[in-house]
């Protein structure tokens, strides 16, 4: 018996056996499992005789297949043969016996949806054939029964048409105007058709529309129904509404039905939906009022969902109930995307993510407990590390992203700020708890915990040993806290081929740069250290016996004697990312130790703009470790001087202690042994430090001594386990690095900004590979900066299509995504952004779009960049200036002022002034700063407005 083959099958054949006469052996590489039915098909036609060509398939067995092929290819001549291969790519082929079939053969694949469209054409109209093609469903053996309905249907009634078409066929039509009733009395036809498709009933508003009314209509009362489909079977109780009365007994293919037309109204017509979804809503209004968020489902089929859900997480985060915020709030957060209401509206997303951290930050609290395990100070070091870093580090990304993107455009800004607040006062309370007893242990145990847990002995017992193993790269990060540390090392253990062990150390006494920084030093002699005193008895540094260690140079001197080598290379962080792979190797190639340094964290916290630098160094950290990776280095210490609180304003306690002259804001040296309400001491003589007398006094909670100075939110100096618990992380690869051989390029275009927020839409292109090998990363790493102004900074707000992780972008390759930022710095102008790879990782070339973008003025700079303005003086946004514009806006940027006369005198045009007047806005966009029109005595003046003065 003849097999047949439907319109599309066919069409696949008689391509087959073309390619297949051309070139005798065929290997089809079907890697999605799509034509196994047909080829099985093909198999019992060559059965019958009906086929000029043999026609194999692996089915699970390599070995069935090698014994069919060895009884084909045994003849004096090759036949013409098909091999199928369902499940294999080019790569995966490689690994298989028929792969030298595969190299002596032709290579065959055809995608499903480009077969369909092929062999629709001519029986469906093009939109038809797309709708079609589009489905998630799309099978061969559906393409040939829709063609078939389709040929049919060209001879069919208004039914069979309505029907070719589907119900999201139909509603397409209508949006798009294309829909036709070419007879009034097909209107019942219509409503019966989709009362078949949707359930939709006569009580329905708008059910049973004529040819008279307008085709929006139709549209609206269809999509209203569907919609209201979908929320009655997403909600989890029943329905109150009369509109709505029996929906939740329809069949489940007619739900499906209902669910696929809003799925894609929201993907393909999101206006229409937004409006139709709003104007549903009003007809519900009694299913609105009683509504609560426990009863709605996943999807948020109406604005009222989305609203009644954040306000009902923003209460239970002021009831402290965690559990349905983090419900509510992690899909919405890490999935934005699902929520047409929050792809219209990022802002909300925002607030989520704030609600979603606020809650996690709480959660952590209770879990870590209000006391402070331990009968000992090494037993609650290694209980804070087990228990407490948890919710610090929440509570640095909180504070982190307070600083970022909590501003009063954020839906319920009011509510969710003071939220956020008590947040504050919940971990001030935690932390105050844990440092008290933590005061108590140190009374009781000594402020010194045991050899191996201290800071001073972090050089001879791990460094110098890792040194004698190969070469090693110690980092010593001023300010790094332990759960920085914790997410250092999460990143590292991703990697393949590492090791990585975290333990925690105690800094120094007092917990300051001058002392954690030196003491990293080989210092310590018999375990205790020769303290170097300055005019008033406070400790600067230290002695090895030959010479002081007071600044970086003598900490090299130290490090280098103590390892040896026949160099020690000192290198910034900063440096190291600047820097390639090559460029590091040659710099290392002789050293048994290489020092990386870094002072970004500590600077940044006692300008008061720590949190929106935390992330970039972090990011920095990453790249410096891949990098000197990538150099040779196999072996890696990450450690720091002494950690940090992050305080505020409303939680802030400040501690008097005498004149305001004498103390630091967390410690006061003094030579009188005299206690005071709050305080703990401690004797200089117990802290192990020779040569230097009298005691230190520090805060027993997290409050602040008074100092006369102006407060900050980042403190160190005492004695709080934020303050002194520092990682010890030691990474050991067991494996070099193999590179990325691949350039990429970053491409984008500057889109509408919202909720205060700029928008770039970006995608990482592969440009070349610069060298044989395998390296093809998915992800890239970006930050964005604005060129030579290191006092503005770039808010990374959210990304839609890509990853954020501390405050840097990871974009997948070959895919577009959304970036949403915002802007702040010394003064109010318009700059450039430049999107770029933080490192030498990877060659990828930047994006720098000519678009210029608001900047706000904060007030908050660095104290070492207050630089004069000429130095940042921008001068490439005139080359970019059209060049009958250029002049005009030179001319502006010297003098903030020009008349149309002085525009003609300017361009030698007469009629450069109507010319300017018409592309104004499009040149301002090029321009750092704005433009004002006024008239002044019947004369036309532009007046520079904001940017440079």
């Amino acid at each position: 018996m003849m097999i047949m083959f439907g319109q599309v099958s066919s069409a696949l054949e008689k391509e087959l056996r073309a390619e297949i006469r051309k070139d005798g052996v065929v290997i089809w590489l079907d890697a999605d499992h799509h034509y196994t039915g047909f080829v099985d098909g093909l198999r019992a036609r060559r059965q019958n005789g009906e086929l000029p060509y043999e026609v194999t398939a692996y089915r699970g067995s390599h070995l069935e297949l090698m014994f069919q092929l060895e009884g084909i290819a045994a003849g004096p001549t090759r036949a013409p043969l098909l091999i199928h291969m369902p499940g294999f790519n080019e790569e995966s082929i490689k690994a298989s016996p028929v792969y030298e079939f595969y190299l002596a053969g032709k290579r065959f694949r055809r995608a499903m949806k480009t077969l369909v469209v092929e062999a629709a054409t001519s029986h469906a109209a093009p939109e038809a054939i797309a709708l079609f093609a589009d489905s998630p469903d799309l099978s061969l053996e559906a393409a040939d029964e829709w063609v078939k309905a389709c040929i049919e249907a060209a001879s069919g009634g208004f039914q069979a048409q309505l029907k070719l078409r589907g119900a999201e066929g139909v509603l397409q039509d209508l949006l798009g105007g294309t829909f036709q009733l070419t007879d009034p009395k097909y209107a019942t036809e219509f409503w019966e058709q989709w009362t078949v498709w949707t359930g939709i009933t006569q009580q329905w508003p708008l059910y049973g529309l004529g040819a008279t009314h307008d085709w929006a209509s139709w549209a609206f009362a269809l999509a209203g129904w569907a919609l209201s489909v979908e929320f009655v079977d997403d909600l989890q109780r029943e329905p109150v509404s009369p509109l709505l009365r029996g929906v939740g007994e329809l069949p489940q293919a007619v739900k499906l039905t209902c669910r696929g037309i809003a799925r894609m109204l929201r993907d393909h017509h999101p206006d229409f939906y937004q409006r139709a979804a709003d104007d549903t809503q009003a007809l519900l209004a009694d299913e609105v009022q009683v509504a609560h968020a426990r009863d709605l489902g996943k999807i948020d089929t109406f604005r009222f969902e989305e609203d009644l859900v954040l306000n009902a997480a923003l209460e239970s985060l002021q009831k402290t109930d965690w559990n349905p915020v983090l419900t509510w709030a992690t899909p919405r957060v890490k999935e934005p995307h699902t929520s047409f209401w929050l792809r219209r509206d990022p802002s909300r997303v925002l607030a989520w993510e704030l609600l979603l951290l606020g809650a996690s930050l709480g959660q952590a609290i209770g879990n870590a407990g209000q006391t402070l395990g331990g009968q000992s100070i090494d037993e609650a070091v290694q209980f804070y590390a087990m228990h407490g870093e948890a919710v610090d580090r929440l509570h640095r990304h909180l504070e982190q992203r307070r600083a970022a993107i909590l501003s009063p455009r954020l839906p319920q800004f009011h509510e969710l700020r003071a939220a956020l607040d008590e947040m504050r006062v919940r971990w001030r309370k935690w932390a105050d708890a844990w440092a008290l007893r933590f005061s108590e242990l140190s009374r009781a145990d000594g402020f010194l915990p045991s050899p191996p847990m201290q800071q001073r002995n972090i050089f001879d017992d791990v460094v110098k040993p890792s040194t004698e193993e190969g070469l090693t790269a110690f980092f010593v990060v001023d300010g790094l806290r332990y759960e920085m540390g914790q997410e250092l090392m999460r990143t590292f253990e991703a990697s393949a081929g590492v090791v990585a062990s975290l333990s925690p150390a105690l800094a120094e006494l007092p917990s300051e740069t001058c002392v954690g920084m030196n003491a990293l030093a080989p210092v310590s002699n018999g375990g205790k250290l020769s303290a170097v005193l300055d005019k008033s008895e406070k400790i600067v540094g230290f002695s090895t016996g030959e010479f002081q260690v007071l600044r970086p140079e003598a900490r090299k001197r130290a490090m280098h004697e103590r390892v040896g080598g026949v160099n020690c290379p000192w290198i910034s962080l900063e440096e190291v990312v600047s820097r390639d792979a090559s460029s590091l190797r040659q710099s290392i190639s002789r050293a048994k130790l290489v020092v990386v340094h870094s002072e970004e964290i500590d600077k940044a916290g006692e300008s008061n703009v720590g949190p929106s630098v935390f992330d970039d160094v972090m990011s920095k950290l990453r790249a410096a470790w891949q990098l000197l990776r990538d150099a040779g280095v196999r072996r890696f210490v990450i450690t720091s001087d002494h950690g940090f609180l992050l305080l505020d304003d409303r939680t802030r306690i400040s501690l008097p202690h005498g004149r305001k002259v004498d103390p630091s804001r967390r410690h006061v040296y003094s030579m009188v042994a005299a206690d005071h309400p709050g305080e703990v001491r401690v004797t200089l003589e117990d802290l192990g430090y020779v040569g230097a007398k009298g005691y230190l006094m520090f805060p027993e909670t997290t409050a602040v001594f008074e100092v006369g100075k102006r407060s900050l939110n980042f403190v160190h100096g005492g004695n709080s386990l934020q303050e002194r618990v520092i990682p010890v992380l030691k990474v050991v690869h067991r494996s070099p690095s193999g590179g990325n051989t691949l350039s990429y390029a970053v491409k984008g275009k500057v889109k509408e900004g919202v909720a205060g927020m700029h928008c770039l839409e970006l995608i990482v292109e592969v440009q070349a590979q610069v060298a044989l090998g395998f390296g093809a990363s998915r992800e890239i790493e970006l930050s964005m900066h604005v060129p030579d102004r290191r006092d503005a900074r770039v808010e990374l707000c959210q990304a839609r299509g890509a990853r954020t992780e501390a405050g840097s972008i990871h974009a997948p390759v070959g895919k577009p995504f959304e970036v949403f930022f915002k802007l702040s710095g010394q003064t109010d102008q318009r700059v450039p952004v430049e999107v770029f790879h933080p490192s030498k990782v990877a060659d990828v070339t930047p994006f720098l779009p000519d678009h210029r973008f608001d900047l706000s003025a904060s007030g908050e700079v660095f104290e070492d960049e207050q630089r004069d303005e000429k130095e940042h003086e921008d001068i490439d946004w005139l080359a970019k200036m059209p060049d009958d514009a250029r002049p005009i806006f030179e001319h502006l940027a010297k003098h903030g002022v020009v008349t149309e006369e002085e525009i003609i005198a300017l361009t030698g045009k007469s009629r450069a002034a109507r010319a300017f007047a018409t592309h104004v806005e499009a040149y301002v966009r090029l321009a750092p700063f704005d433009l004002k029109v006024d008239h002044i005595g019947g004369i036309k003046r532009y007046f520079r407005e904001g940017g440079k003065k």
